[in-house]
């Protein structure tokens, strides 16, 4: 089917060209040769845009690069350039399987991309993938050492895997970059109470309230963190202020 829609984009592009310039029939060329002619006379930009637009076309989607090599010359940063764009069309049509496929690609063909890296990375730990995106993490830093995103997310999923220390050890690096991100603040809280150490949780989630304080989540986690400490008056406070910023939400819904 490929060949018959290549075939007939050739004959209708050599009928205009006659037709244009009034001259006698040329012997016709090959589709593949028509297609070479086409993509050498406009030079490699055409060639890149005329693969991407087929592949977008869901012509290719399926043993894309491989089934034209032989065609397109298609540099190792095309080809990445490709895979990444289709990566971000998966991901944003909610297909992570598929998304994370050419993610891999992307990242084999220039694993020096710290975006690259850093896509994987978010795509594997949207997948539960939580080992692989740490590692993916990782690699980020060890390309872009200052990466705030990576550390963060790495930091993120230490806390998600209960290694509170290590979590909080990315966390405050990451708070000296980024010192107005309330939910910093509150991650740095959620591992300080991992580790026991009660008050200087509270500390790290008043600081989050007081950077974002309709946030209705970090006004329960303070509650029940002050329960704890047997501070029932500071408690009924933020549960109040659950309940009203609660109330708002659902009359906002209305």
């Amino acid at each position: 089917m490929m060949n018959d829609e290549l075939k007939d984009a050739a004959e209708f592009q050599e009928t205009e060209e006659n037709d244009a310039v009034k001259k006698p029939r040329k012997p016709k060329k090959s589709s593949a040769q028509a297609i070479q002619a086409e993509a050498e006379r406009v030079g490699p930009s055409a060639t890149y845009y005329t693969h991407a637009f087929l592949l977008f076309c869901g012509r290719l989607l399926n043993k894309t690069l491989d089934a034209y090599n032989s065609i397109f010359a298609l540099t190792p940063k095309d080809k990445a350039i490709i895979y990444r764009n289709i990566s971000t069309h998966y991901t944003k049509k909610g297909q992570q399987e598929k998304a994370l496929d050419y993610l891999k690609e992307w990242t084999r063909l220039d694993p020096s991309d710290a975006d690259a890296q850093y896509q994987l990375g978010m795509a594997l730990a949207a997948s539960g993938e939580t080992p692989s995106a740490i590692r993916a993490f990782n690699k980020v830093l060890s390309l872009s050492p200052m990466h705030k995103g990576a550390m963060y997310r790495k930091s993120a999923l230490h806390l998600k895997q209960k290694e509170y220390q290590v979590a909080l050890d990315g966390l405050e690096k990451v708070c000296e970059k980024m010192p107005d991100n309330p939910r910093i603040y509150y991650l740095i809280g959620i591992a300080c109470d991992g580790l026991g150490e009660i008050d200087r949780a509270i500390e790290a989630i008043k600081k989050a309230i007081e950077l974002n304080p309709n946030e209705i989540k970090y006004h329960q986690h303070l509650g029940f963190l002050n329960v704890r400490k047997d501070d029932h008056k500071a408690a009924a406070k933020h549960f109040t202020k659950v309940m009203e910023l609660e109330r708002e939400l659902d009359e906002d819904n209305y």
